[in-house]
């Protein structure tokens, strides 16, 4: 499918007021812009010997059939109260007591309330989702809107398949650390010991306290999908809160990559370093898509200090780049960094900073990207702040995943001087409309009055159950 871009573009003609009021409606500029249906911690980090292990084979005319429970064992369940006063965690831990791999490995727990009663039921995916005989899972689910909670309850459901590939990755240099906002970050690197490339389908990270009890879990935010052998890769884990752990134990899910190599990408402009007129630290850049296909991209941006991992961003555009297409992007946003790194212009500029970019997946041209109208009803210039408000909405008579507004701010001779995306929302059917709220930093020196805007909107055909 050829994607024709059509964009709303507009040219801000007037300067921005000292004062500007909280939204500066400019009903002349964008009445007519609608777009029509276009190690630092006293703690363990566990890691298996570092080998390549294949499950043994089983004739492949035998389907899958459901495994019985007592296959599943469950070695832990502990329910955690959460952030919020109405919230709780749960979290587990699986060993597969089976003599064959099992996989589509997931938990249902049940809430129950002080008179035995079930409060609640909400079903997680154990991390790995597969496992060889004798392996060990995590799984996490959290609840919100219950108080009186006395106990849980968890049901286990997997199913036989024929082997798994697992790369017994191995963390290394992991460290822990309190973000600005008050939440945990994890960082680390994960090694490829073996001899074949590596595909990493998640990682999750149980934090345990000095009598090596649950307190918490963090998630994998980013990290490179494809590993070769013998090497490492950066990894960064959030965990919502903040947290003291004293040891971590980590989960991982990695098997041999038997894909094809993956499709090429590359930076046009690789993550450049900028500076607000208010010293606000931001990166710039842009990828582009040389195939003849469309293309999933995943990125990280790398910051160190002294061979020290001291921040990591991903790099995610929410669609996948066109054939040919170029997405300008920008990062505001550094896991990690200390605010005495972020705030001191200095230290940012001694940091040395490292970016990666890989095709994770092609996808069928056709089909693929559905246009949306956009209608900008106001915009702000707060400072180095832009703000964009508006409208999207599906005219197609199709599902919509992923609806996302791009914006790129040029000067007036065409100079990209940032760029930025936002999702407002998950589906957007057919007929729908949807809000959105898009800010985008701009660099030192530039001259409100002169900035030129190219905002386009586009979603992922969607089936209807939600799935692309």
């Amino acid at each position: 499918m050829v994607f024709k871009r059509l964009y709303v573009r507009f040219h801000i003609q007037t300067a921005i007021k000292n004062s500007p009021s909280p939204w500066l409606l400019v009903p002349m500029l964008f009445a007519a812009l609608t777009l029509g249906s276009c190690a630092a911690f006293p703690g363990m980090v566990q890691n298996p010997d570092p080998q390549q292990t294949l499950s043994p084979s089983t004739p492949t005319h035998s389907p899958p059939s459901p495994t019985p429970a007592p296959e599943i064992g469950l070695i832990s369940l502990t329910l955690i109260p959460g952030q919020d006063p109405d919230s709780w965690q749960v979290i587990g831990r699986l060993i597969n007591k089976a003599e064959f791999p099992l996989g589509g490995i997931s938990v249902t727990v049940t809430l129950l309330g002080e008179d035995g009663g079930g409060l609640g039921e909400e079903t997680a995916q154990a991390i790995p989702a597969s496992l060889l005989p004798d392996e060990e899972a995590l799984f996490i689910v959290d609840f919100k809107g219950f108080f009186a909670v006395a106990d849980t309850t968890a049901e286990t459901y997997a199913e036989r398949i024929p082997r798994i590939q697992r790369v017994q990755g191995e963390v290394q240099d992991a460290a822990w650390k309190q973000n600005p906002e008050g939440d945990t970050v994890i960082l680390g690197q994960i090694t490829n010991p073996g001899f074949s490339q590596a595909k990493l389908l998640d990682l999750a990270v149980l934090m345990l306290d000095e009598d090596r009890e649950p307190i918490g879990y963090a998630t994998l935010v980013a990290s490179t999908t494809h590993i070769s052998p013998r090497e490492s890769s950066p990894f960064i884990a959030l965990a919502n809160g903040d947290f003291e752990p004293d040891a971590l134990v980590f989960f991982l899910d990695m098997v041999v990559d038997t894909s094809l190599s993956g499709p090429d990408l590359q930076f046009l402009e690789l993550p450049a370093l900028q500076f607000t007129d208010q010293g606000v630290p931001f990166f710039l850049g842009s990828i582009h898509n040389p195939s003849s296909d469309w293309v999933w991209a995943s990125g990280l941006l790398i910051l160190e200090s002294e061979d020290e991992l001291v921040g990591i961003a991903p790099i995610s555009p929410p669609l996948p780049i066109q054939p040919g297409g170029t997405y300008p992007f920008s990062i505001q946003e550094i896991l990690g960094v200390s605010p005495e790194i972020i705030t001191s212009e200095e230290a940012m500029r001694a940091l040395n900073v490292h970016s990666s970019l890989e095709g994770i997946v092609t996808v069928p041209a056709d089909g693929t990207v559905s246009q949306l109208e956009l209608t900008i009803s106001q915009y702000e210039v707060l400072g180095s702040l832009v703000f964009l408000r508006g409208v999207i909405t599906n005219p197609e008579g199709i599902l919509s995943q992923e609806p996302s507004i791009f914006a790129t701010v040029r000067d007036n001779k065409g100079r990209i001087l940032s760029a930025g995306w936002e999702t407002p929302i998950e589906l957007l059917k057919a007929g729908e409309a949807s809000e959105f709220e898009l800010s985008i930093l701009l660099p030192r020196g530039a001259d409100p009055a002169m900035l030129e805007f190219d905002v386009i909107a586009f979603g992922l055909v969607a089936d209807q159950d939600g799935s692309p």
